[in-house]
């Protein structure tokens, strides 16, 4: 089987990125159908690359979920002076519209921050009518169940809150199902010490029943269907916060995206068409909280326990300093095949492996105990993530290229 990638493949995987990530899909969300049509796109391209009469063309998987978009307005103003989106502050995805000016009080000692004592103290300071001022780091030292703003958030009698972070902090719609009644604005280490005011202009709509979807399509093996290979990658991404500010995607997930399109390719080509069927998914409402995995696990359209391996590409357009991988208990035998290839080959100075998190759509397969394995890149433009400086511009497929031979020689030696 060849594994070469020449450079018109490498030009297609680099224009589909550039496509996907262009304004046109406006953050491939839910505003003007972007999400709808970057699907329609990634099914159009499958089409023309997959010609083989061993090969099903894609098919969708509908799901919907309910879902906080901010489109509109998109203002914050501290002591007068108007802090720029996306580099002063972020509004945390379930603020609600909010226009209103208010006193701003201080909450970051240490003393505030027990899991008896957090909502008690942050009420005693009768803020109903003022933003508190929140050490995010010390908050997150509280004792935790999943949703942890639903925990704590709900209980506050505030008029807002300003999380205060030790960095940049960055955009998410993990927790846009749901609304709170006060909005929640997160600002860097530069926030003032002593600011007495801020100001607030933000345009939310809650739309009940997002419409999103899966897309699924197969490549039948040449001898032994009991069995298959799962490729998969989320194709949405954050669309906009405010009306001026577009979340691109290029490095999470065009570049992912793309790269199940060419892998698709490959081994549509009758030389290279695979002993095993292999399944290609591209899941929709990652950025939600996981939601495509979660429903396809719960509504699998081939039986889990015959997944071989399922590999996960997600954010594999950055530089490529270090590849970070994550499986469960599982995907362990597959990990340790590709830090061996890794170790032949030199494609990356390291590999570092986490604890399975749900940080992306490996982890409910791993949980359900299906061998699965997560990918990313990390490098000189992981600076951008979640940010409308993710752009094709910076993005590069070097990182690809590695992988895809990767995979290639894991599926070749692989002993089943």
């Amino acid at each position: 089987m060849s594994t070469a990638i020449n450079a018109q493949n490498a030009d297609r995987y680099n224009n589909i990125v550039k496509e996907l990530s262009s304004e046109k899909y406006f953050g491939r969300n839910n505003i003007n159908e972007g999400e709808y049509n970057s699907a329609q796109y990634i099914i159009k391209e499958f089409n023309t690359l997959c010609t083989s009469n061993f090969v099903e063309k894609p098919y969708l998987q509908p799901f919907s979920y309910p879902l906080n978009v901010m489109r509109g307005n998109m203002a914050f103003a501290v002591d007068g002076k108007d802090y720029i989106p996306t580099f002063d502050f972020i509004v945390k995805e379930f603020s609600p519209t909010s226009k209103k000016t208010m006193p701003i009080i201080y909450a970051l000692n240490k003393e505030y921050y027990t899991k008896e004592e957090f909502c008690n103290k942050i009420n005693a300071l009768n803020a109903q009518n003022a933003f508190i001022v929140i050490d995010y780091r010390l908050f997150h030292t509280l004792p935790f169940n999943k949703e942890i703003y639903l925990e704590y958030l709900t209980k506050l009698k505030v008029g807002g809150i300003i999380f205060k972070y030790d960095r940049q902090p960055e955009y998410f719609k993990a927790r846009s199902a749901y609304t709170l009644p006060y909005p929640v604005v997160c600002v860097g280490q530069n926030f003032p010490q002593n600011a007495k005011t801020a100001s607030v202009d933000i345009e939310s709509q809650f739309i009940k029943k997002h419409k999103s979807n899966n897309i699924i399509a197969w490549i039948k093996g040449t001898s032994k269907s009991d069995s298959c290979y799962v490729f998969i990658a989320h194709y949405d991404h954050l669309g906009l916060m405010g009306k001026d500010n577009l979340f691109p995607g290029a490095n999470d997930n065009a570049s992912g995206t793309a790269a199940l399109l060419m892998l698709a390719h490959h081994y549509s080509q009758p030389q290279n068409r695979p002993e095993y069927s292999m399944m290609f998914l591209w899941v929709g409402g990652e950025e939600s909280n996981l939601l495509g995995s979660i429903y396809y696990t719960e509504h699998p359209l081939y039986p889990l326990d015959k997944i071989i391996y399922l590999i996960n590409l997600d954010m594999i357009g950055d530089t490529g300093e270090m590849l970070y991988c994550e499986s469960g208990e599982e995907g362990q035998k597959g990990i340790e095949l590709f830090k061996k290839i890794n170790a032949n080959h030199n494609y990356f100075p390291e590999i570092e492996q986490g604890e399975l998190t749900d940080n992306s759509d490996h982890y409910y397969f791993a949980k359900k105990k299906v061998p699965a394995m997560y990918f990313e890149t990390k490098g000189q433009y992981y600076r951008y993530y979640h940010t409308p400086r993710d752009t094709y511009e910076h993005f590069t497929s070097d990182s690809y290229e590695k992988i895809f031979k990767m995979i290639n020689e894991f599926i070749n030696t692989y002993d089943k």
